[in-house]
């Protein structure tokens, strides 16, 4: 029996749809796996964005796959000041309401209109 349990935390990140995928890095783009996540059919990616705020922007943000339903950007409280953006506390995939942005890739741009959140903290299981 494996007493262990891993303990990880999560730095800035970013999840994005097909559509967006499609515009900032080219129609059909796939991303590239570069490491499995401990969340099982996740994977941290090869490509980077810039993420624009009204104040300032953050290069070379990590993307998070596969594609989800909606994008959505999530920060530090420091990274929401440094954005400029009052983005609220919540779990993955509750952006409704949330901050906006812009998403900046090779072949594109993304606005946001909502999207950025301080995620909550949380812990994730197997069975």
């Amino acid at each position: 029996m494996n007493n262990k349990v891993l303990v990880e935390t999560s730095a800035r990140h970013v999840h994005l749809s097909r559509e967006h995928i499609d515009i900032l890095f080219g129609e059909g783009y796939e991303l590239t796996n570069i490491k499995d996540l401990s969340q099982p059919g996740q994977f941290a990616c090869q490509e980077r964005v810039t993420v624009v705020g009204p104040k300032k922007s953050i290069e070379r943000v990590s993307i998070l796959g596969p594609a989800r339903k909606a994008s959505q950007v999530e920060v530090s409280f420091t990274d929401a000041r440094t954005l400029g953006v009052t983005a609220p506390v919540r779990e993955s995939g509750d952006v409704a309401g949330s901050a906006p942005c812009k998403l900046v890739g090779p072949c594109g741009e993304v606005e946001l209109s909502e999207g950025v959140i301080i995620a909550k903290r949380h812990i994730h299981f197997t069975p």
